[in-house]
């Protein structure tokens, strides 16, 4: 290098910049434990209506047998005590395999016969939350991994001086 380049100091980020990449990393950090009080909310709700709801006969109308775990669902027709009639769905595990025009027991809420789970399968709380531990595993350890990394850079430099 000659003595007629000159050096220039890094650039220094500036403070919203790094509130907004801050806030970035808070909310992937955030979002797992969110999910898994979401999921775990909604799986509460699922087995309040398993033990109060009622129970009625519903029919298999479509299976959606995919690959992917969380894509696997069956969707069930069912008659109310009103007489109307409702469709619910729910999560297949890959060791059930249900038949199009099986019959499945349906159970579901008196004062809102839309609202229903099908007994023996899983609701939409365990994916819910399933996806809340994958997001708290990818995004939080990570962030720890760093954070740890930097203060232990930050130490060994004041050891240094």
């Amino acid at each position: 290098m000659s003595s007629s380049e000159t050096v220039l100091p890094p650039k220094r980020q500036t403070f919203r910049a790094r509130l907004g990449g801050f806030a970035f990393v808070a909310i992937l950090v955030l979002a797992g434990p969110v999910l898994i009080g979401i999921g775990s909310s909604m799986t509460d709700s699922d087995e309040e209506l398993a033990r109060t709801g009622i129970h009625t006969t519903g029919t298999i109308v479509d299976f959606n047998d995919v690959r992917k775990a969380s894509n696997r669902k069956i969707t069930v027709e069912y008659v109310a005590a009103d007489g109307a009639g409702y469709s619910t769905f729910a999560s297949v595990d890959h060791d059930q395999q249900p038949a199009v025009g099986g019959d499945v027991t349906v159970i579901y809420s008196d004062s809102n016969p839309g609202k229903a789970i099908v007994e023996g399968y899983d609701g939409g709380g365990v994916s819910v939350r399933g996806i809340g531990a994958l997001f708290l595993l990818i995004f939080t350890v990570p962030v720890g991994v760093v954070l740890g990394v930097k203060r232990l850079r930050k130490n060994r430099g004041q050891r240094t001086r």
